[in-house]
């Protein structure tokens, strides 16, 4: 279906509220509408229903409260430890035993070439040990949407993949889609939100197990890396009883399973409102089968509305890794040693990093859905562009004015860094590109984003050493930059997707008027 023909249908739907008093109103009307039979009222009233159902889409009807219930909280938790949690571990474990780490490759280097490791050369090892995780994750995406499609969002298959290959782009894909699928439309943004927080929550884990006085030692530094398999089990056990989401069990014509699996998540008794929201799914599905066909990747870069939100999804996950988000919790002992901190005082500032990331995080999760994803996605960036100059400027004061108050001043640049980017730029790519795109379109779409996220963090992370050693503090005024310019794309492309299905978002973007208020609504 055609974009224009999209705007024009969408132009005659109505919200449930209008609906049910324009029919309340229109009942009245017939009712005591002069000169008509009882058998014309009935009839008029049955033509007028039959019409109304055609013409609003299943996610148009009235809503009903839908909260977190025990067995989605179960889930949800299940879901995370082994996806954001991996992600977040990953990210915050290297930066507390760096210097630990580099001597170890010293003295491994020495006793395997009988040379000496140049600091240089250590730093640039250093970097690509950290960078390399990145090309695990875009074979991760590779995989990910595939077998999404072919076994489901959970399946014991393909977390037990991840848990033994460790593509943590296989993770981030299938558990964002596994939480969005089954999430109550009016708390999706939240639960959407939850992967950060698990994020959040494994930095500052690998950040207080990182210091010298827990594991960040040369005697147990080792032992940091078997944390992540704690993750992978307890995330099996969690989720050994959970089902697949009803959506993707319907799609696969599983009928029985799907009321089952809706029935558990929703922890609903009354098999009517199950069966309501079941007939939704059918209706959605229905309307996937009548006006489209099987979504593949060729399909989304090939047609032009596809192409757009696709362009648009990926924008903000390469603009996530571009604006220097994780060059603060892989490499923050080195940016605080240019403002004269002690190194064994970096791990200990760096706490602060975390502390904010995971404060924030949690505030989103209860803001998502009130405040909206693109507000929070510009206020982010135009804080973080403030913060990263901020950064870049104290590291160059601090080469002719050392005092102490430089090193407070880095530390809370840093910190707005992290938490700026915990408010919209951490979790809302991950919300967008879930929200953008039908069930059918999903997959592939967040394995795209997902790959174009890893490459870049791979170039950023990978170059970060070179970069900062050859233009020193220019570097996070050029990262500042970057936000600014990413704001000025965002604020023209990036559309509202908070409570809007995803036919509606693409045709805020099919109108390329996103930037205008009165298209948000």
């Amino acid at each position: 279906m055609s974009p224009t023909k999209r705007c024009m249908e969408y132009q005659i739907l109505k919200t449930p509220t209008e609906e049910s008093g324009d029919s309340s109103r229109e009942d009245h009307n017939i009712a005591t509408s002069p000169g008509e039979t009882d058998n014309d009222t009935i009839a008029e009233k049955e033509e007028k229903i039959a019409s109304t159902e055609n013409m609003v889409s299943p996610a148009d009807l009235k809503t009903r409260h839908l909260g977190f219930t025990r067995t989605l909280f179960l889930v949800v938790c299940g879901a995370m430890i082994g996806t954001g949690a991996q992600f977040g571990y990953a990210l915050g474990v290297m930066n507390a035993p760096s210097e630990v780490i580099k001597n170890f490759t010293k003295l491994i280097y020495y006793r395997r070439y009988n040379s000496t490791l140049t600091d240089h050369r250590a730093d640039l090892l250093y970097s690509t040990t950290i960078s390399v995780i990145a090309l695990g994750g875009v074979l991760g995406g590779l995989l990910a949407g595939p077998i999404c499609d072919r076994l489901g969002r959970f399946d014991d298959k393909g977390f037990l993949i991840r848990m033994i290959m460790g593509f943590q782009g296989f993770g981030a894909v299938a558990g964002s889609l596994y939480i969005t699928e089954i999430a109550p439309l009016q708390v999706r943004g939240s639960f959407g939100a939850c992967f950060q927080l698990f994020m959040a929550m494994a930095i500052m884990l690998a950040q207080v197990l990182g210091l010298d006085i827990i594991l960040g030692n040369d005697r147990l530094w080792n032992y940091l890396f078997i944390v992540p398999i704690g993750f992978s089990l307890l995330q099996i056990i969690l989720l050994v009883f959970a089902y697949d989401t009803p959506k993707f069990l319907l799609q696969k014509e599983r009928e029985q399973a799907a009321e089952r699996a809706l029935k558990w998540f929703r922890y609903e008794k009354d098999n009517a409102i199950v069966q309501a929201e079941i007939r939704e799914m059918h209706a959605d599905l229905n309307n996937l089968k009548t006006n489209s066909t099987k979504i593949t990747l060729q399909d989304l870069l090939q047609k032009p509305l596809l192409r757009k939100c696709l362009l648009i999804s990926s924008m903000t996950h390469v603009a996530q890794q571009l604006i220097g988000s994780n060059v603060i919790f892989y490499f923050g002992d080195v940016i605080l040693a240019r403002t004269n901190l002690p190194y064994e005082f970096a791990p200990y500032a760096s706490l602060s990093f975390g502390i904010t990331y995971l404060a924030v995080a949690v505030t989103l999760v209860f803001i998502l859905d009130k405040v909206g994803r693109r507000s929070l996605f510009l206020y982010g960036l135009v804080g973080m562009g403030v913060a990263a100059m901020g950064i870049g400027v104290t590291i160059l004061k601090s080469k002719s004015i050392r005092l102490y108050h430089m090193i407070f001043l880095n530390i809370f640049s840093i910190m707005g860094h992290a938490g700026f980017f915990a408010l919209g730029p951490g979790a809302i790519p991950w919300v967008i590109t879930s929200e953008m795109f039908f069930q059918s379109e999903r997959a592939y779409a967040s394995s795209f984003a997902i790959i174009a996220n890893w490459l870049t963090s791979f170039v950023v992370v990978q170059s970060f050493i070179p970069l900062f050693n050859a233009i020193d503090s220019i570097l996070f005024l050029i990262y500042g930059g970057i936000c600014m310019g990413v704001f000025l794309l965002s604020y023209l492309l990036l559309p509202e997707t908070r409570r809007k299905i995803p036919e509606q978002v693409q045709i805020l973007v099919a109108k390329g008027t996103v930037y205008k208020a009165k298209h948000q609504q």
